[in-house]
C-alpha cells in the first residue's frame, strides 16, 4: 500500500481548487459531495462553475493564489492544466504541509482522489495509488450495485442509539458484539426494508438483552480454516475472523488466512504437530473457556474442518461443560481440497460408491490398527479411502490394505500441501508404497487417496513413481 487512506473533514476552512476549466469543475463537483462550499481561484469560470457560484456553493478567488490563500486548507487541488502554475501551487502547498493533488501528475501529489461510493453516512473510497484508475472505477460500479441504497438510513439510526448504547452496554467486546448483532440481524434487515418502527423496537430489545443477566459472557467459534488457500475460506469464516477478540490458531492455517482478522484481534499460535505438541489440548480447552468467560469473542481456528481429525469434538465437550455459547463454522477438509486440485471425483458411479476418511496413526502416535474398519469389505467393493496424517506410516498402511485384500495395483495419489502454492502430487500403487515408502518423499501436511479414482485422469503435474521394474515384476 503506497498511500494511506483517510477521510478529511471540511468543517473548517473550505478546500481550494485552482483553475476554472472543465477539469476544475469535475474536481469541484466531487468535493461538493461533502464540502458545503468550495473556493475556486481562477480568472474565468466555465458555465458549470459559474452556476455553482450563483448558487453560493463556489466562492471565487483571484487567480494565482499566494501563501495566505493556501495556508490552513484541508486540501488543495491544482487543476489549471498549466504545468508551470500547477507545479508552483504544488510546491507551495507541500512547503506549507497542505495536502495537494494535481490531476494526472502523481509526482506533484501528496494525496490521490479515490473513486467514491456514496451512501450518505456510509462512504467507500477506492484507490489504486494512481496505477489503474479505470480499475477503481470498475470496482466502484460493482460496489454501487452491491451496497444497499438504504445504508445511509441504517447508519443514521445507529448514530441515534449510539449514546444510549454507550451508557448501557460496557465498552470493548460486549459493545462490539452488540453492534455486530444489530447489523447482522433482524434490526438491520427491517431498516433496510424501510420498516423503521420495527428496527427501533428490535434495537431497544437488543439493548435490554445485552444488559441482562449473563450478558457479559463471551462465546467461542470453532472455525475451519480450510486446507491453506485463503480463497477456500467460507464467507462465514471470514466474518468470524473479523469479529474475534482473540484467535487461537493451528500451525496448519495457511498464509493469508489470518489477514482476514481484524487489526485489533490478539493472535495466539497453539499449533500441534505429531510428536511435538506446543500447547497440550487440555490447556487449549482451558484457554478457550477462560477467554469466553472474560467476555471475549473467541475464534478457535483449525486447519481443514474442525470435526475431521481436528479434535474439535474435545473442545466442544469442554465448552459445553462450562455453559459457553458455541458456534461451528465448517471448513474445506484437505481430502476434498486435494481431489478438487487434482480434478478427480472421490465418488464415481463406475468406480467408487463411498468415501472413508481415516487417520494414518493412532491417538498414541503409533501405526494404525484399523480394528474399527472392515477393510475386507472395503477391498471387495467400489470404495475410496482417504488417509490423513499418514506420511510416516504410509508403508504400514499400504501393507495392512494388501493383507485385507486390496489389489496390488490399486492406484494411490499422495498430495502434500493441497491447495497451496507449494502443493506436490505423487502417484503410486499400494504395492509400490508398501515396498518403497521412501519413494513418496513428502512432508506433512499430506493426504493419501487409495482407490480406483486415483487412477482417473488428473489435472496438472503428478510425479509418477508407480514402481521400479523389480516391483512391477513382483506384483504385476
Amino acid at each position: 500500500m503506497r498511500t494511506f487512506p483517510i477521510f478529511v473533514s471540511f468543517d473548517g476552512r473550505p478546500p481550494l481548487v485552482v483553475g476554472g476549466g472543465e477539469l476544475a469543475a469535475i474536481k469541484t463537483r466531487l468535493l461538493l459531495k461533502r464540502a458545503p462550499v468550495v473556493e475556486v481561484a481562477a480568472m474565468e469560470l466555465v458555465p458549470e462553475l459559474a452556476k455553482l457560484a450563483e448558487a453560493g456553493q463556489v466562492a471565487r478567488l483571484t487567480p494565482q493564489p499566494g501563501i495566505d490563500q493556501v495556508r490552513g486548507r484541508p486540501l488543495v487541488i491544482a487543476a489549471t492544466e498549466d504545468d508551470a502554475e500547477d507545479t508552483r501551487v504544488s510546491a507551495m502547498a507541500r512547503a506549507l504541509g497542505v495536502p495537494v493533488n494535481v490531476p494526472d501528475r502523481p509526482e506533484l501529489c501528496t494525496f490521490v482522489l479515490p473513486a467514491i461510493v456514496d451512501r450518505g453516512e456510509v462512504t467507500v473510497a477506492i484507490g489504486t495509488a494512481t496505477a489503474a484508475p479505470v480499475l477503481a472505477q470498475r470496482l466502484r460500479a460493482w460496489l454501487e450495485r452491491e451496497l444497499h441504497p438504504r445504508l445511509d438510513a441504517l447508519a443514521k439510526l445507529a448514530g441515534e442509539f449510539r449514546g444510549r448504547v454507550a451508557e448501557r452496554v460496557p465498552s470493548g467486546p460486549p459493545r462490539r458484539r452488540f453492534w455486530e448483532a444489530v447489523f447482522e440481524g433482524a434490526a438491520a434487515e427491517a431498516m433496510l426494508e424501510g420498516d423503521e418502527p420495527k428496527a427501533r423496537a428490535l434495537i431497544d430489545e437488543a439493548i435490554e438483552k445485552a444488559t441482562g443477566e449473563g450478558a457479559s459472557q463471551g462465546r467461542v467459534l470453532l472455525v475451519g480454516a480450510g486446507p491453506g488457500d485463503p480463497e477456500l475460506l467460507t464467507m462465514k469464516a471470514v466474518r468470524a475472523l473479523k469479529s474475534a477478540d482473540v484467535i487461537f490458531y493451528d500451525r496448519l492455517v495457511g498464509d493469508g488466512v489470518l489477514d482476514h482478522a481484524r487489526r485489533e484481534a490478539e493472535l495466539v499460535p497453539v499449533g500441534k504437530a505429531k510428536g511435538a505438541h506446543s500447547v497440550p489440548q487440555s490447556e487449549i480447552n482451558a484457554l478457550l473457556v477462560a477467554r469466553a468467560k472474560a467476555g471475549q469473542t473467541v475464534v478457535r481456528l483449525k486447519g481443514g474442518d474442525p470435526f475431521i481429525f481436528g479434535r474439535g469434538g474435545e473442545e466442544l465437550d469442554a465448552l459445553r461443560a462450562e455453559g459457553i455459547a458455541i458456534e461451528i463454522v465448517p471448513g474445506v477438509t484437505a481430502g476434498i481440497a486435494a481431489a478438487a486440485s487434482l480434478q478427480i471425483p472421490l465418488t464415481h458411479r463406475d468406480v467408487s460408491h463411498s468415501v472413508t476418511f481415516v487417520s494414518g496413526h493412532e491417538a498414541s502416535g503409533q501405526e494404525p490398527g484399523f480394528e474399527y474398519l472392515d477393510l475386507a469389505a472395503l477391498a471387495a467393493g467400489k470404495n475410496t479411502l482417504i488417509v490423513y496424517m499418514g506420511v510416516t506410516t504410509a508403508s504400514a498402511v499400504a501393507q495392512k490394505l494388501l493383507e485385507a485384500g486390496f489389489r496390488t495395483g490399486l492406484p494411490v495419489l499422495a498430495v502434500e500441501n493441497a491447495s497451496r502454492d507449494t502443493e506436490r502430487r505423487v502417484a503410486t500403487t499400494i504395492a509400490a508404497l508398501a515396498a518403497h515408502p521412501e519413494s513418496l518423499g513428502l512432508k506433512s501436511p499430506a493426504v493419501l487417496i487409495f482407490g480406483e479414482v486415483a487412477g482417473l485422469p488428473a489435472s496438472g503435474v503428478v510425479e509418477d513413481i508407480l514402481a521400479s521394474e523389480e516391483v512391477k515384476r513382483a506384483y504385476g
